[in-house]
């Protein structure tokens, strides 16, 4: 019989009834100045050691202590370089339920792109005369982009990498097989990043709908048994902040990275400290919730990884406000300026993508503020031009009118439809007891050009508007009501919705009628507004009478 292969998902239930007892210590197991002292010696710390940070770090003195400690351990063990990182995304079909997800498969609001490697190659040779040579591939659970059809754009980033004097290529996906990432290894991949999102595997459930390929827990857990047997040794785990208790998942992860060494003698190349923003169209995330972690709490969090991993890079990331990031970015760590979370969104524009992201000053001006702190950027070279617009960019006036024109015309139809919804929803009151379920049919049926064509005008709609504003004479906030408005009736919907089926169940109209009207009644309202403020753009014709 061949020998087993290690798989953490057997060996974390025998240590997580002791990860959730030290999560919870009512004081610290060991004085501070015994496990800063510990610390400094560079060899990292266990699970006890951060639990007694925690506990710390309760007090606000105590914290200042941590965070001088982290900072003058990484200043002793690195040098004074910050690498820079781009994502680049490739899809954004997904099959996947996840609450918190502006991409999650039943979001009407997402956009849904592909990028071919044609077009994926004309966005990379834009980043690449930014100056960027590290290289965030990333993927939604997108069924009909496996690692095989991933592959040859791994390739062309190295091989043009390669051309431009070297620099990384780091892939953030859904989990895949050993076999996956033997392909992807050999394309020229050279580090992965995952993260568990939560390590307790109750919140993972209620988090990751019923039906989610995501939602395979244990199968999340082995992915860097996997990997390693694959051949990758650069690999980045991580948690995202307010799924679960963050001293709960901090100390997992801990404990995950202690497996890694004791198994493969592989310590993090980087550890993501991702924080639960909110996404377009995705209630829960917008939803404040008791595991929400607050800022200090975000940076003592930070300071324990630094202690615990002092060679390990933090990725910071743009869901953080850009002066807060830069109020702890140190030595060694990750830093990304550009980032855009929708495919093809550096040649298009900014566009909404997977999550909230905070905008960013240019890559100049994030240069010269960490050359005053002393650092030197790494995986970003000089300018090469200013600025390589994409065909959208230079799209003509006429093209615009001509979306904008189409804009009113889908108006027409969105009115028809609305009176067609309140026409039925009228004689509903009446409807006897026998047919409402016949009744809640028809409705759901009438609602599907609401639920799919409706939303396709939004993002186009969105998409013109993004293309015009600086020239037309749209200004922010109005585009902004625009967005907050589209996500308003999405919401709205889903929750008319539900009482279709409440009324389905139950017989009584009541609700369903009152909360139809109200969002019959705001979306004629909207249409109103976007039917004006179009007019008023001077690229635009007035619709025929």
């Amino acid at each position: 019989m061949g020998k087993v292969k290690p798989r953490f998902s057997t060996y974390f239930p025998t240590v997580r009834n002791r990860i959730g007892e030290l999560s919870n210590l009512n004081s610290p197991l060991r004085p501070l100045d015994a496990v800063l002292k510990a610390a400094q010696t560079g060899q990292g710390l266990g699970v006890e050691d951060v639990a007694s940070l925690m506990g710390w770090g309760r007090d606000s003195d105590r914290q200042e202590e941590i965070h001088t400690a982290a900072r003058e351990l990484r200043e002793r063990t690195v040098g004074r370089t910050v690498e820079m990182i781009i994502p680049e995304y490739l899809t954004s079909f997904c099959q996947n339920e996840c609450l918190y997800c502006g991409y999650r498969k039943s979001n009407a609001l997402a956009e849904r792109l592909r990028l071919s490697l044609n077009d994926y190659e004309r966005e990379l040779d834009l980043i690449l005369a930014w100056g960027h040579r590290q290289i965030e591939l990333v993927l939604a659970d997108d069924p009909e982009f496996d690692a095989e059809r991933l592959a040859p754009y791994v390739e062309l980033t190295r091989r043009k990498l390669a051309d431009l004097g070297g620099g990384l290529v780091a892939l953030n996906s859904p989990t895949y097989t050993e076999r996956a990432y033997r392909r992807l290894h050999a394309a020229g991949l050279d580090w992965l990043a995952l993260w568990q999102e939560t390590y307790d595997e109750t919140q993972f459930g209620r988090w990751h709908f019923q039906g989610s390929p995501k939602r395979q827990y244990g199968f999340r857990l082995d992915v860097w048994d996997r990997a390693i047997s694959a051949g990758f040794t650069r690999i980045a785990l991580g948690i995202l902040f307010g799924l679960y208790e963050w001293r709960f998942e901090v100390l997992a992860l801990v404990e995950h990275a202690g497996y890694l060494v004791k198994t493969y003698g592989i310590v993090p190349h980087a550890v993501g400290i991702p924080r639960l923003k909110p996404a377009r169209g995705v209630l829960a995330s917008q939803k404040a919730s008791r595991y929400c972690v607050s800022d200090d709490d975000y940076r003592l969090a930070v300071s324990i990884y630094r202690l615990a991993f002092p060679r390990t890079r933090l990725f910071f990331n743009t869901r953080e406000a850009y002066d807060f990031n830069m109020s702890m970015v140190g030595r060694g760590d990750l830093f990304t300026v550009d980032c855009e979370t929708l495919p093809g969104a550096y040649l298009h524009g900014r566009l909404p993508g997977q999550f909230f992201t905070y905008p960013y000053p240019k890559r100049c001006e994030v240069k010269a503020a960490f050359a005053e702190r002393g650092y030197a950027l790494r995986y970003l070279e000089p300018e090469k031009i200013q600025q390589l617009e994409s065909a959208e960019v230079r799209t003509g006036q006429a093209a615009l009118r001509e979306s904008l024109g189409r804009s009113f015309s889908d108006h027409h139809e969105i009115r028809l439809r609305l009176h067609e919804w309140e026409a039925f929803m009228e004689n509903m009151g009446s409807t006897p007891m026998h047919l409402r379920r016949v009744a809640a049919r028809e409705l759901r049926e009438r609602l599907q050009f609401f639920e799919t064509g409706y939303f396709h005008h939004c993002r186009q709609e969105e998409n013109t508007l993004q293309r015009i504003h600086a020239t037309a004479g749209v200004e922010a906030a109005q585009m902004a009501q625009v967005f907050s408005e589209h996500e308003r009736f999405a919401v709205d919907l889903d929750r008319f919705l539900r009482q279709v089926t409440s009324y389905e169940q139950s017989g009584d109209p009541t609700v369903l009628l009152t909360l139809g009207s109200r969002v019959i009644d705001e979306l004629r309202k909207h249409l109103e507004f976007e039917d004006r403020l179009f007019s008023d753009c001077q690229l635009t014709p007035r619709p025929n009478p």
